[in-house]
């Protein structure tokens, strides 16, 4: 059984009316990386307050105002273009997903694959899973061909910013998808301690999790075909879930049907962040490049709700804290919104 350790801590105030009142503190400590989230529900109430709910008119208007000129709508047609040496046409495309060279490159292959080029949809819940699906399967090719053009690109990411607080430029749904020989921190961390625990237990911690999550049911949300969506126990990011594949350690190795399960689940989860109030979220896949990995880490991929889009927004996952610390502090426990989450799982699958 993984120990999930819990302490909690009482502080005593008088309020401006001279009563005293107490607020419970908690902080949790992962299990497998020891970091801390602290939970306080009372901050609840500022977070109304202080962050609000999302602009819907505003990000209408931003809808219409940046379709005419999105590079994205149109990148089938006038797009950047990988090198004739890498990919033949140019551009990978499965659907209406597209994958084109980022602009601005932070790897040897930087690219970003416009989730449906013909869609320029600035709700959440108007992505269908088919699209996602078609996104990944498409980042997925990229990287396979990535290895294929050069053997030393073996470290890779895939992930999506939407909408400004969720750190996006281009407000049209798109994945970034990056390749490079130097290997990513915090996949490097994580693949280091699964391998520390089945060394010493023998099992895998993720099939562990899993499996103590489905039971305990407070912080399993569901699952869609071999993917099981949880909530984590101390998240590092505000109402983090995350989709895990047991079997696979890597993108490289997901099947079709794999890949539809985690387009179906990630639909849901950015569904949910809509329903919250939050539209902005981020989320990255935690890939490893060596197949042989699956006997102690389980391909993942993590998602959070960003702040609330509107006019005037502040990123409060991003002070000092969470920022240079790491340890973030969150207004509602991750047993309370996987109760909201598991409706929209226990719906089944329902596309746009």
């Amino acid at each position: 059984m993984l120990n999930f350790r819990t302490i909690k801590e009482n502080f005593n105030m008088f309020a401006p009316d001279g009563k005293l009142f107490t607020q419970e503190i908690e902080h949790r400590i992962d299990p497998l990386t020891g970091t801390v989230a602290t939970v306080n529900t009372f901050l609840g109430e500022k977070a109304k307050a202080f962050l609000g709910q999302a602009d819907t008119e505003l990000l209408e208007k931003l809808q219409n105002d940046t379709k005419p000129n999105c590079p994205f709508c149109v990148a089938e047609k006038s797009g950047t273009r990988f090198s004739k040496e890498f990919i033949e046409a140019g551009f990978i495309k499965f659907g209406n997903s597209i994958a084109v060279p980022n602009l601005f490159s932070k790897a040897g292959i930087d690219a970003v694959v416009i989730v449906n080029h013909t869609q320029h949809v600035l709700k959440p819940s108007k992505i269908s899973s088919e699209d996602f699906g078609n996104a990944i399967r498409t980042g997925v090719e990229l990287i396979k061909r990535g290895r294929r053009f050069n053997e030393g690109y073996v470290h890779h990411v895939m992930g999506m910013n939407f909408l400004n607080p969720g750190g996006s430029s281009v407000p049209h749904p798109h994945f970034q998808v990056h390749l490079r020989s130097v290997p990513y921190s915090g996949i490097t961390e994580i693949l280091r301690l699964s391998k520390d625990y089945y060394e010493k237990t023998g099992s895998s911690y993720w099939q562990n999790l899993v499996k103590q999550e489905e039971d305990e049911k407070v912080r399993f949300a569901g699952r869609v075909g071999d993917v099981s969506w949880i909530t984590p126990f101390a998240p590092a990011h505000q109402k983090e879930v995350w989709g895990v594949l047991g079997g696979k350690s890597t993108l490289y190795d997901v099947t079709d049907a794999e890949i539809d399960s985690l387009g179906k689940g990630i639909q849901k989860v950015v569904s949910f962040y809509e329903e919250e109030g939050h539209f902005s979220y981020t989320f990255a896949f935690f890939s490893s490049p060596l197949s042989e990995d699956a006997k102690h880490f389980a391909l993942q991929v993590r998602l959070c709700a960003r702040p609330a889009f509107k006019a005037l927004y502040s990123n409060y996952d991003t002070w000092f804290t969470p920022k240079f610390i790491g340890d973030e502090v969150h207004t509602t426990a991750p047993e309370d919104y996987c109760k909201r989450l598991k409706n929209l799982f226990d719906k089944g699958v329902s596309d746009v």
